[in-house]
């Protein structure tokens, strides 16, 4: 990953009071609804918690024992919040879609490129960091059958 380039492009778009992963979300629920029933009413604290794991990320990017570490933790919580690999996919084209809009002119092909690199990355880790199948099937039939 070009670590320059993800700490610059990202200070192009790091709005103040969290706006780039404010306009996230805006971007993620009006391209997926049906992911907006997976967050509480406001995400401006959820925001607020992404911004601060992109900017540790990209501080991190050299660093593979850290980001191993704590994006499968974060993996980990994800799967237990049922985030499904596809929607991984979703976060990554509306990630880049608000770093676009938000870089306007400023904002290059080779920028787009290294974001999409490092969501892939950043993804694959975190999936690593996923219980087996075998480990959450059992939950997600109890939850089930004590909603019916």
């Amino acid at each position: 990953m070009d670590k320059q380039l993800l700490v610059d492009s990202l200070a192009l778009v790091d709005l103040p009071d969290s706006g780039l992963t404010v306009r996230f979300y805006e971007v993620l629920f009006e391209r997926y609804p049906t992911v907006r029933a997976m967050f509480d009413g406001d995400t401006r604290v959820q925001a607020r918690r992404l911004r601060s794991a992109i900017v540790s990320v990209v501080e991190h990017v050299d660093d593979a024992e850290w980001l191993r570490t704590t994006l499968h933790a974060l993996g980990r919580q994800h799967a237990r919040f049922g985030v499904t690999r596809p929607m991984y996919c979703a976060f990554a084209e509306c990630m880049i879609a608000a770093m676009s809009e938000i870089g306007g002119d400023a904002w290059t092909p080779a920028m787009t490129q290294a974001w999409d690199r490092a969501l892939g990355a950043i993804a694959t880790i975190m999936l690593d960091g996923y219980p087996d199948q075998s480990a959450t099937a059992p939950r997600a039939r109890r939850r089930s059958a004590g909603a019916a």
